[in-house]
């Protein structure tokens, strides 16, 4: 449902979470440093968090477009959803371990910011 700004509430929430997100995501990309700059480190951060950002888009695309739909094909539509997010983030790590051009851990870390986030605004009540 918009509000005043024309903006879906999902929307409105994902605009909350992608700026904290980069911020989590920078700080632990500096935290790699202590061992020494690796552009791995470096590009498997940003694409982890390029993806996490990807994928949440999508899902909230989905939920949108779900609440219009009949119980039955919601549930695939989340379903489907959650293989396809989960199904490429598994090619992702598999192509940059077998590279060894992106980190594994880059790519893994951001996909936790945005329940970490949503748990921390749920508890502060900055969620609304």
């Amino acid at each position: 449902m918009p509000d005043n700004n024309g903006k879906s509430e999902i929307r409105l929430l994902l605009e909350k979470i992608y700026p904290t997100a980069a911020l989590m995501t920078a700080a632990c990309w500096c935290v790699t440093l202590f061992g020494g700059f690796k552009i791995e480190n470096l590009l498997g951060f940003a694409v982890g968090f390029g993806y996490m950002c990807l994928c949440y888009e999508y899902l909230g695309r989905v939920c949108e477009r779900a609440v219009k739909l009949d119980k039955k094909r919601a549930g695939r539509a989340v379903t489907a959803c959650y293989f396809v997010r989960f199904g490429g983030l598994f090619i992702l790590c598999a192509a940059g371990m077998l590279t060894g051009r992106l980190s594994f851990a880059g790519l893994l870390i951001p996909q936790f910011f945005p329940r970490i986030i949503l748990t921390v605004m749920q508890f502060t009540g900055k969620d609304k």
